[in-house]
């Protein structure tokens, strides 16, 4: 390990000195009459990047031998193409995400340039980007500046667009105005950040001439890899068309297939899966079917065969819907784990299978043996060590296997002592961040005290089963601070009180604690995939009978009423901040839903796209609840879909044989949420007011009861003002 670790830190020593050479030759002198960066990156640099920077190849390196790679290669590009922008966002962003603690050292360099060659937009762009959270003002500053001397350079519009369109400094008026200027510059991009913040400040009538300038650009291309720009082509033009053209549409994808299916003789597994999602949005069959046996026979190992292979297996290999059904899950479990050894040798390209799937299904099989279940947990880690950054969620991931398993406990205080360092950094850098709003930074502070509780749970349930009391009293300090203040935290604050109190032999505070850790607790443990884990009640349960407590003592000391008996327990239900918008739209048998209309209902609304794990769970249990109350005058399920990829939805809906409504909301939901978790769930009142959120699926054997029982709690609610 310390050897290492020893080479990560010499080998990001020496990165400073090349990207100090490569921008040192950004800047020359009469910069300013140099030539911008376009609207698309240098063919050549683009090139490199696709050849020598392929995610396929990288993920096989370690994470040492990937850094070496990502700063040779963007360091040299940098050199030979000085004037152009890709390498540079490329460094800054791996930088930024991967090297943290490089981070300082590089905006510091970037912004000298930008101070000695204040009259060079480049040198301003570039600088703002590095200064992303560290110097918001000044990232200001950088772009007006870059934007006054070179009007016509797109790239600083947009990232003011990116400045405006939440946080801090959010200006939604001004957010629209950067995005337009970006297009007016650049009509046909098709860069992420752009389509994101046109979604959510352009509306359908922008994307429609994006689409429009797109496809212009597209119709006398040849070259395979910028004729992958169709995929998003068409999800623009499925995005700002009502459903009752989709037809059209449809019909449009199966010509443009006609002619750009030649065009690449010599096709990958990613050229083969583009052709594919596109004669499934053509509802073309034939071709789809044809393609998917292609990819597998021809591209076995590759990522689209795993994608196809696991999908057919999963249609003839339902999960059990009841979460407590230990004997349903466990033989699931068991077919499941064989055909993930299957997997694991079969597709060598998929690194994540046998770095992170394997481990994480062990997680969850309470019937695994102790010694493959330690030797998933090391491999995780030591994977994670050698091909990932440094993070604080492995080491206690890996942990709570192993404590919730009860194997090696002292093994899990050791992985403790790592994660606990690094999760102070991560929460230092998110805090430093200068771009968040009051609000963000009460987000994320809550978040954060979530995870320190979280981290000493673990820590004192470590020490107790490990029988090292001394190693957790470092956290004294911490947990014997005031209640929070979140209600939803309070459970897990007393919980954690209760169990340093047992660990410094104080039995009776202990349990005082452990008693408010249950009277506090919004919502009762359920069973997940076969297993009810729940540390609470058997960690209070234990200590009473280690003090002599009687069952019948036990029944009347844990069965406390609640204090409010008629409210609706909140449970991961919460609050809604901001007020839904009135909207229209469309669902996909082009059907109109205004919110007006839905007055005088209840409605739950659904957000979920097709490529969203959680939700291709949640989505079988929202199609019964749909049919259960559908006829109901009184209640409504709606779905907001926000797929890019509008044109597989339709496809997903028939072939899972969903009837729900669907209607695709990308845009709206876009302009209402800064941040998107999915799945997701809105209780809307009769008069229209969004009442409750609740962010993931929880598998809840009550789930659909549970949803009722939120609808029916606010169909008295009086309006909002």
């Amino acid at each position: 390990m310390a050897t290492k670790q020893k080479a990560r830190r010499a080998g990001q020593e020496a990165y400073p000195t090349l990207a100090l050479f490569g921008m040192l030759v950004l800047a020359p002198a009469g910069i300013a009459q140099q030539a911008l960066p376009g609207c698309e990156p240098n063919t050549e640099v683009l090139g490199a990047v696709h050849g020598k920077l392929a995610e396929r190849d990288l993920d096989q390196l370690k994470f040492t031998e990937r850094a070496a790679r990502e700063h040779a290669v963007l360091e040299e590009l940098i050199a030979r193409y000085p004037r152009e922008a890709e390498p540079h966002r490329l460094l800054i962003g791996f930088v930024g995400e991967s090297e943290p603690d490089q981070l300082p050292a590089l905006r510091a360099r970037y912004r000298k340039i930008a101070a000695e060659h204040p009259d060079d937009p480049l040198a301003l762009y570039l600088a703002s980007l590095a200064l992303v959270g560290a110097d918001t003002p000044e990232r200001i500053r950088l772009l007006e500046s870059a934007r006054k001397l070179a009007p016509q350079f797109a790239w600083p519009a947009l990232q003011l667009g990116l400045v405006h369109s939440s946080g801090k400094f959010a200006d939604k008026k001004a957010a629209a105005e950067d995005v337009g200027s970006f297009f007016s510059g650049c009509p046909a991009s098709t860069d992420r950040t752009a389509l994101w913040l046109l979604s959510k400040f352009g509306g359908s009538e922008a994307q429609a001439r994006v689409a429009a300038a797109l496809r212009g650009k597209l119709a006398t291309e040849s070259n395979p890899e910028p004729l992958k720009k169709y995929e998003t082509l068409w999800g623009l033009e499925f995005q700002s068309r009502p459903p009752q053209q989709h037809a059209e549409l449809r019909r449009q994808i199966g010509e443009d297939l006609k002619r750009i299916e030649p065009l690449n003789p010599k096709p990958d597994a990613e050229w083969l899966e583009f052709l594919k999602n596109g004669y499934k949005q053509a509802f073309d069959a034939q071709p789809t079917q044809a393609l998917e046996d292609r990819i597998v026979r021809e591209f076995p190992a590759s990522q689209q065969a795993f994608g196809i292979v696991a999908a057919a297996w999963r249609k003839t290999h339902k999960e059990p819907e009841d979460g407590g059904d230990t004997g349903a899950w466990r033989a699931y479990n068991k077919v499941y784990e064989e055909a993930l050894k299957g997997w694991i040798r079969d597709f060598a390209e998929v690194t994540y299978l046998g770095r992170e799937s394997w481990f994480y299904t062990i997680v969850y099989d309470f019937a695994a043996s102790e010694k493959d279940g330690i030797a998933a947990a090391e491999r995780y880690v030591k994977m994670a060590e050698d091909y990932e950054a440094p993070q604080s969620s492995v080491y206690s991931n890996a942990a709570e296997m192993l404590l919730d398993h009860r194997w090696q406990t002292k093994r899990a205080l050791e992985l403790l002592r790592k994660a606990g360092p690094l999760l102070s950094k991560e929460h230092e850098r998110a805090s430093a961040n200068d771009s968040l709003s009051e609000e963000d930074r009460d987000k994320l502070e809550n978040s954060q005290t979530y995870e320190r509780h979280e981290f000493a749970g673990l820590v004192l349930r470590a020490a107790r089963l490990a029988g090292r009391p001394g190693e957790a009293q470092f956290l004294r300090t911490s947990i014997e601070t005031g209640p929070p203040k979140n209600a939803k935290r309070l459970s897990g604050y007393w919980l954690n009180r209760g169990r340093l109190a047992v660990l410094e032999n104080r039995m009776a505070d202990g349990l005082t604690y452990y008693q408010r850790a249950i009277a506090t607790r919004r919502d009762p443990a359920t069973p997940w995939r076969g297993h009810l884990q729940d540390d609470l009640t058997d960690e209070a349960r234990a200590l009473w009978k280690e003090m002599g407590g009687t069952e019948t003592a036990w029944a009347v000391w844990s069965n406390l009423p609640d204090a409010k008996p008629a409210e609706l327990k909140e449970g991961r239900w919460e609050k809604p901040t901001k007020a839904l918008p009135a909207f229209e739209l469309y669902d996909l048998t082009g059907k109109t839903w205004k919110l007006q209309t839905l007055e005088g209902k209840s409605v739950m609304i659904n957000l979920w796209a097709t490529w969203c794990g959680p939700c291709n769970v949640e989505l079988p249990h929202l199609q019964k609840l749909y049919e259960q109350v559908k006829e109901r005058p009184d209640l409504q399920i709606l779905t907001f879909n926000i797929d890019a990829d509008l044109g597989l939805v339709e496809p997903f809906i028939k072939e899972k044989g969903y009837t729900f409504p669907v209607l695709p909301a990308g845009n709206l939901v876009h302009e209402i949420l800064d941040e998107i978790a999915i799945p997701q769930n809105w209780i809307v009142d009769p008069h229209g007011a969004w009442r409750w959120t609740q962010v993931g699926f929880d598998g809840a054997p009550n789930w659909i009861d549970a949803i009722v029982q939120r609808l029916e709690s606010v169909k008295s609610a009086p309006p909002q003002n």
